[in-house]
């Protein structure tokens, strides 16, 4: 949906922080959200521990953001307390009805389907990965300047941890 991916991108944009949050399989989506972000805007951090991302969404303020991934969208426990401080709650799921949804501000949503014994498919991780991808694709979009800027300051650490990387192949 262009206006939730567009209503997400500028709730990113306005950011102080943005967590990259998961359980589970969804946690490594997390994680390379945070990953590709992180190359373009220093606001984003991912937390693994689930305590840790209680503690966050807890102490969160409304220029925070939660970048919330959940298959199914049962998982919400963290999105309570980011809720009641006011941060605003970006939503990666398949189910438009499901409990976590009812808490987001922005519900973006993955089409592949997984059956209940296929948890963490490749087909869902692919649409999930698609929806980063967008996400991160609008916001270097919408913020130019910004971007390019913390691209190049990261570029020589970049090549110089791939040319480190080929020395030992």
């Amino acid at each position: 949906d262009e206006e939730n991916v567009g209503r997400a991108v500028k709730y990113l944009s306005a950011a102080q922080r943005v967590y990259c949050f998961g359980q589970g399989g969804s946690l490594v989506i997390a994680m390379e959200a945070w990953a590709r972000f992180i190359t373009a805007a220093p606001q984003f951090q991912c937390i693994e521990d689930s305590h840790m991302q209680a503690m966050a969404a807890a102490l969160s303020t409304p220029d925070d953001v939660i970048l919330f991934f959940s298959y199914s969208g049962a998982t919400k426990d963290v999105l309570r307390p980011a809720r009641r401080r006011g941060a605003k709650i970006i939503l990666v799921t398949h189910f438009a009805k499901s409990p976590a949804a009812a808490m987001a501000d922005v519900t973006l949503l993955c089409g592949s389907k997984e059956g209940p014994l296929q948890s963490g498919s490749v087909a869902a991780k692919m649409g999930l990965l698609f929806i980063i991808d967008v996400l991160f694709n609008e916001y270097c979009r919408t913020n130019p300047a910004l971007t390019e800027a913390n691209r190049e300051a990261t570029e020589p650490f970049q090549q110089s941890c791939c040319k480190h990387r080929t020395k030992g192949m």
